[in-house]
């Protein structure tokens, strides 16, 4: 908590942020309390970028604890926003003219729930091939649709987007690991990455180790499936 919310490190990055959290109080001791003070204060909009910065701010911690670097706060608070419009980017529906038709067609990626006792998987991934900077988006829901975890993060040092879609669920999958899930059906629209999972041939291609480690964990999981989030038009 001292690292996230009152340490003086942590105070320039609240200072960057500005609006009521420049104002607040730093002398919050337990998480949950100080969570349920954001809930009563902040829209939505306001409790998602908290929800990035405060993995931010843990992150610098991280990186001056072992590595001795203190980032910037005016950058951390930028990549933070970045970071989730990219995420929030990737989940927007697209929208194709029609073909001899006046009217737009709509591609809608329809959500299925699970059956009972298991949970869904999805993951998303962006890539600045410019900046060779990825972006990648995991959120697990249950049965009835509720969002037990969400995750937001990037890399850099990407410059293939399907590395950045395997790097994406591989990141998937070793959170389920961690978390120990045992039922779970991974869905994304990576349908190249997917196949290759699902193919009992060596991968050979640039993204081929990755492919390697999911289905390592695939291997040892046999409740997990992975499958192709297929589009509806309307």
């Amino acid at each position: 908590m001292h690292a996230l919310w009152e340490c003086p490190a942590a105070n320039d990055i609240w200072f960057e942020v500005g609006g009521c959290v420049q104002k607040w109080g730093r002398t919050e001791d337990d998480f949950m309390l100080l969570w349920g003070k954001f809930m009563g204060r902040m829209s939505i909009k306001q409790l998602e970028e908290m929800v990035v910065l405060l993995r931010k701010v843990w992150l610098r911690r991280n990186e001056f604890v072992f590595e001795k670097k203190l980032g910037c706060p005016k950058r951390l608070v930028k990549t933070a926003i970045e970071d989730l419009l990219e995420y929030k980017t990737a989940q927007t529906p697209t929208k194709q003219a029609g073909q001899g038709h006046n009217s737009i067609e709509m591609s809608v990626l329809k959500w299925e729930k699970p059956e009972c006792g298991w949970v869904k998987v999805n993951w998303y991934a962006s890539i600045n091939l410019k900046e060779r900077r990825m972006g990648a988006g995991i959120i697990i829901r249950d049965e009835e649709g509720e969002a037990l975890v969400a995750v937001c993060d990037q890399k850099t040092n990407v410059d293939s987007p399907m590395v950045a879609e395997s790097l994406a669920l591989r990141m998937a999958v070793e959170l389920c690991s961690d978390l120990n899930i045992h039922k779970a059906v991974f869905e994304g629209d990576a349908k190249v990455v997917i196949e290759a999972v699902k193919s009992s041939e060596e991968e050979n291609s640039a993204y081929g180790s990755l492919v390697d480690d999911v289905k390592f964990f695939f291997k040892h999981r046999p409740d997990w499936y992975i499958s192709l989030h297929t589009e509806k038009k309307i």
